[in-house]
């Protein structure tokens, strides 16, 4: 079937990399896929990969193409897939639809089929509109699953080690009385993110994920997780994905608006009544719940205390998280794994980790960064990225900072130590609006509410912040976050960022005020992030009286 999609797209003239003709017998196979793959990219408007899904081809732990699609999507090539031989998608590509081709193959013993889908292909690849019609198409419409493209692609970047965590887990998923909910806790920064992203491409129990992101409103609330969920439960569980077929989602999407009632009407209820059971114990996967907590209440861990013990014996949840106080109430009958930053096998994981991205480094050097890093592998990170930008020396670790309470503050005194006036003139009411968004904030947003007259200002401001506020390029619709929650809670604390603490209430103000002046012109002109965000920022800064004047209008 690849040879007659291969056949097909160079009868319309277009050019095809196929691997088979490329791939050379005791070659460097990865080198010839990434030539393969920048060959594709290297041109942006037709440059496509076709993925041709069987169970082979998708496999969970060692399925060789899942790399190749990670490279894909890291290098923002667009990706169709084909369903040849039914298997669950990659959760990588979850949300793109793909070309079902199951009932065409052999395809020379079923011409008319054949043909018709192969066209729908070529449509599919020539006018770069991947939507193919059918039960998924209409979930996706309904469900409006969430983009996490962004938060994993850097996750996996050189990842090491943590094989003792993934034993854990391994000896969860066999015990046939394991606990309905493994929960997986530790400090900021010690890498509980990466583990997740890990676990989702090398585990096939793995089904649905949900990362939640204190900077993303989206990411934060429960209903949009229960749609999201349901939607990728629905690409691995065909018997699941045909009762919900049978269902109004769309209906009840409209008609229930909180989380739990949602949860029992498509995920509960679906699941019981007979449901077959599946080849495998199957996961839902939900990273970092503490950066879902809002005003001291955490509703996603509530849902998960008040509704997981309604699901079928192999529905299980994975779930990470910081020892905070607003998840350790709830989840007081589990026995979290801890991270410890102090056990040797953390302490190992980190020096295998410094001597894969510092090939020099000596025995000596790995122990002074180890005792500095207290543990944290987001703190080994940094100072690897430091020193390949030649900002610290190898050859002097002594001068390093000590935990990432100190990187931020060398950070900030080697940015504007000798121009602290200028921080607080520019940087502190830029960093305000950042902080205190409920959803990331478009640099065309940005530079609008700081009153710029270009955007080169706008980028002189950011180019300042650098690697700890990265950005995803500089058109008027890409977006800007801190690099990590740790940062926000340190900027937001007086005692311990001193003269570049952040007020967040400043943040919100600033953000009630620009949208009610909009307001005021015209609701017509209003910007989208203040027609969605306007009346809790209002709420947030105690304006009853704007609050009113804007609900009643």
């Amino acid at each position: 079937m690849a040879e007659r999609i291969k056949s097909d797209l160079e009868a319309r003239g277009h050019q095809v990399w196929f691997d088979r003709e490329k791939l050379k017998e005791g070659g460097d196979w990865e080198h010839y896929i990434d030539e393969g793959l920048n060959w594709a990219g290297s041109d942006k408007q037709t440059g496509r990969v076709v993925f041709i899904m069987t169970p082979h081809s998708v496999r969970r732990p060692d399925g060789y193409c899942l790399n190749e699609i990670a490279k894909a999507l890291t290098s923002k090539i667009p990706v169709v897939p084909v369903m040849l031989v039914f298997s669950e998608p990659p959760l990588s590509i979850y949300r793109v639809q793909y070309l079902d081709m199951q009932d065409c193959y052999p395809p020379e013993n079923k011409p008319a089929v054949s043909e018709q889908r192969l066209d729908r292909l070529l449509v599919a690849l020539e006018s770069n509109k991947i939507e193919f019609d059918g039960v998924q198409r209409k979930l996706q419409d309904a469900l409006k699953p969430i983009k996490f493209e962004r938060d994993i692609s850097g996750l996996l970047r050189d990842f090491t080690g943590r094989k003792w965590v993934f034993e854990a887990v391994d000896n969860w998923l066999r015990d046939d009385k394991g606990s309905k909910i493994f929960w997986l806790q530790g400090a900021p920064g010690v890498g509980k993110s990466a583990i997740s992203a890990w676990l989702r491409d090398n585990r096939r129990e793995i089904a649905a994920f949900h990362f939640c992101d204190v900077n993303s409103e989206e990411k934060r609330d429960p209903c949009k997780m229960v749609a999201s969920l349901v939607y990728q439960l629905s690409t691995q569980l065909p018997d699941y994905q045909d009762r919900l077929s049978l269902l109004d989602v769309h209906g009840t999407m409209v008609e229930y608006t909180e989380a739990y009632t949602l949860f029992d009407k498509l995920v509960v209820q679906p699941l019981a009544e007979n449901f077959p059971e599946p080849d495998r114990t199957i996961i839902v996967l939900i990273d970092a719940l503490d950066e879902a907590t809002r005003g001291y209440k955490n509703e996603i861990t509530l849902l998960l205390t008040r509704r997981a013990s309604k699901t079928p014996s192999w529905l299980r949840f994975l779930v990470t998280s910081r020892p905070e106080p607003e998840i350790t109430t709830l989840f007081q009958s589990l026995s979290p794994l801890v991270l410890d930053t102090s056990i040797e096998a953390n302490r190992a994981d980190i020096s295998e980790f410094l001597r894969k991205r510092l090939p020099t480094i000596t025995e000596g050097q790995t122990e002074i960064i180890l005792d500095q890093s207290e543990g944290v592998f987001l703190y080994a990170r940094y100072v690897c990225d430091e020193i390949h930008k030649g900002q610290l020396d190898l050859n002097h670790p002594d001068e390093f900072p000590r935990g990432l309470g100190e990187v931020y503050t060398q950070f900030f005194m080697r940015q504007f130590g000798n121009t602290i006036q200028a921080y607080k003139d520019r940087i502190r009411q830029l960093l305000s609006l950042i902080f205190a968004a409920l959803s990331p904030l478009e640099l065309r947003f940005l530079a609008d509410v700081q009153g710029y007259n270009s955007r080169m200002e706008l980028f002189d401001q950011l180019d300042t912040l650098g690697s700890l506020f990265p950005r995803s390029g500089d058109s008027n619709t890409d977006t800007i976050v801190p690099f990590h929650k740790s940062l926000n809670d340190w900027l937001a604390s007086k005692d311990r960022s001193g003269p570049f603490y952040i007020d967040i209430e400043y943040g919100h103000r600033l953000l009630a005020d620009h949208g009610w002046q909009q307001f005021i012109i015209s609701p017509k002109v209003m910007m989208e992030y203040h027609l969605r965000y306007l009346p809790r920022h209002l709420r947030l800064v105690s304006d009853v009286e704007r609050i009113c004047n804007l609900l009643e209008n």
